[in-house]
């Protein structure tokens, strides 16, 4: 069997569900809830493990900060057959009710990363009157989706495990320390979306384009209007 590419992986993990972080490091703590843990790769930013988990068979794969290696990831996974896949990772708030430790499970991602936006052939529309002379958002954003059936079962789980879980969306971007994202932040607040992250628009994208369920669930690290270099993170 030959491996891919990127993630270093053939059909031999046996795998149809995956569980999606961002840091490597986070695959080392996915491993110590499974058991029979097997090390599989570790490839540039794809880091995995195989186990056990209740008697299913999960594969845990980093997949790196950004939209582009995780949908290098997902579709890589998707070739070997991996038909379900969430994403644990960290966000931003957007709203000031959302608070530190807090978890949003994703129903739609805001594509605004160029990964999600190729996939969904989406485009944004330039206006001069935007701070800075940037490119304005469109008002109708334009959206990737979580399989809302799968969404469903994360956030049951959650709340039965006790976790404090809200359902949320989130705005998906490639530039962490761009200028003008005060003023994006205070647009995406303003239309009521949740949180900020990086990867998990991509996710979705991939997953709708490739016919696998996805679904994502988010930690808050940083509270609204808070510098990142004061959250978790």
């Amino acid at each position: 069997m030959s491996k891919m590419p990127h993630i270093q992986l053939d059909e031999g993990i046996r795998s149809t569900a995956a569980i999606l972080p961002g840091d490597p490091a986070r695959v080392d703590e996915i491993a110590k809830y499974m058991e029979d843990v097997k090390e599989e790769a570790f490839n540039r930013e794809y880091k995995s493990v195989t186990g056990t988990y209740k008697g299913r068979r999960i594969l845990a794969m980093s997949t790196g900060m950004g939209g582009a290696s995780a949908a290098i990831g997902v579709e890589e996974l998707a070739d070997l057959g991996v038909t379900d896949m969430i994403r644990i990772g960290s966000c931003g708030a957007l709203q000031q009710e959302l608070r530190l430790g807090q978890l949003v499970v994703c129903r739609k991602a805001v594509c605004d990363d160029g990964t999600s936006q190729t996939y969904m052939n989406a485009f944004r529309y330039a206006a001069s009157d935007w701070p800075g002379n940037a490119e304005k958002p469109r008002e109708d954003m334009v959206c990737s989706y979580a399989d809302q059936t799968f969404a469903d079962t994360v956030m049951a789980a959650a709340k039965d495990l006790g976790f404090d879980a809200v359902d949320g969306s989130t705005r998906c971007h490639d530039a962490l320390y761009q200028k003008q994202k005060p003023q994006l932040d205070e647009f995406y607040s303003g239309k009521g979306i949740s949180a900020s992250d990086m990867e998990t628009a991509a996710l979705f994208a991939v997953a709708a384009h490739r016919g696998v369920r996805a679904a994502g669930i988010l930690n808050v690290v940083v509270e609204w209007k808070k510098d990142i270099k004061d959250g978790v993170g």
